[in-house]
């Protein structure tokens, strides 16, 4: 077996406005303990499924870049002579701007980290102090200047849509910005308003006002207009790369390859099972899997629709048709003809269209609704 891997370092400096993630402020004293730990899971999964080596590595948070170098290599260390990656493997750093310096940096790279994916969100200062972030776009630049100078060429940029008061104007700005410092990837990820949260507050109580409609239809049509424009390819919902730079870690994801998730809160897929470990407290007493389920063909199939259609490319309706029968792919390619304009069929492929990602949860619905009594 050769898995993806994440790691969650759930340590961060200040929660964001708008974060619901398990991340934990004002804790980075208890980073040596979290890294023994993950590592005894790590020699514990290695034995339950027998990995050998590893496709992918990413470390995500939380903010990984709160980390000493001498913490990120004793994890980085453990975690590789466990799970060797191969030789092509995509090895990732979460980090946020200021929070990096370069001696951590040089350490990241000469570990073998090979990309960094960094927490961009916006180049206004309005809307950067709305979310609640640390930093200014001057600190992102610098970051990426740093970066560079460690020997990083594979640099991917988070930037934030669906804001409250942003503009056509404010997204096209950010993503011009984000493109001239060089980065190669683009999350452009539509904002999810989570409940408890500070900003849930300021927009229940009607101080903020969120896009209509609309008004966010418009502002990602915006966004995937400028990137396209500029040779950045859309391959999955809110992500664009440049020719050849798709995040392969996450695309285990859509495609429903294995992937093995270390640390508290981290979600795996293994041997068709999905489980979940539990918060930092409990994960420190060395409690695992809190919530476990076994993916049923049934299961399967409904999966492959909704992940494989964040895809640009969709699913293949030949591999549908081989693992759940033809009656199942003649299902899905009639309702595609209903959902014409949503939904398109090309080459045995069935996709969603630029319309049909802005309504992706809608579709999915149609689309597994259709099959649910096969």
């Amino acid at each position: 077996m050769t898995p993806a891997v994440y790691v969650h370092i759930p340590f961060c400096a200040k929660k964001c406005a708008y974060c619901d993630f398990v991340s934990y402020p004002g804790r980075l004293n208890e980073a040596d303990k979290y890294i023994s730990r993950v590592l005894d899971e790590a020699r514990e999964r290695k034995q339950e499924y027998g990995i050998q080596n590893i496709y992918s590595l990413y470390l995500g948070g939380g903010t990984p870049s709160l980390l000493t170098a001498d913490q990120l290599s004793r994890l980085t260390d453990g975690l590789t002579r466990l799970f060797p990656p191969l030789p092509d493997a995509e090895i990732t750093l979460e980090a946020n701007p200021g929070t990096l310096k370069p001696g951590f940096l040089k350490t990241a790279r000469s570990l073998g980290f090979n990309r960094l994916s960094l927490g961009v969100q916006a180049k206004q200062g309005r809307l950067l102090e709305m979310l609640g972030r640390i930093h200014c776009f001057d600190d992102a630049a610098e970051a990426v200047e740093q970066a560079r100078e460690a020997g990083f060429d594979n640099i991917s940029c988070d930037v934030m849509n669906e804001l409250p008061g942003q503009t056509e104007e404010d997204i096209t700005e950010t993503l011009t910005a984000v493109m001239s410092l060089g980065a190669k990837h683009i999350s452009c990820y539509g904002l999810i308003l989570e409940e408890g949260t500070p900003l849930f507050q300021r927009v229940s109580s009607g101080e903020l006002r969120l896009p209509d409609e609309e008004q966010a239809r418009r502002l990602n049509l915006c966004a995937a207009d400028v990137l396209e424009k500029h040779g950045y390819q859309r391959y999955e919902i809110s992500n664009y790369a440049l020719p050849g730079r798709e995040s392969r870690h996450n695309i285990v994801y859509w495609t429903g390859g294995d992937y093995l998730g270390l640390g508290c809160a981290a979600h795996s897929f293994m041997d068709s099972e999905r489980f979940s470990n539990p918060v930092l407290d409990e994960y420190l007493k060395g409690n695992t899997r809190t919530e476990a389920y076994r993916v049923d063909e049934k299961g399967k199939l409904e999966e492959t629709i909704l992940l494989g259609t964040r895809m640009v490319r969709g699913i293949s309706l030949s591999d549908i048709a081989a693992c759940y029968g033809i009656q199942t792919e003649q299902v899905l390619q009639h309702k595609a003809q209903e959902l014409k304009g949503l939904v398109s069929i090309d080459e045995k492929r069935l996709s969603l269209t630029r319309e049909g990602l802005l309504l992706h949860s809608a579709v999915v619905t149609e689309l597994v609704n259709a099959i649910e009594d096969l």
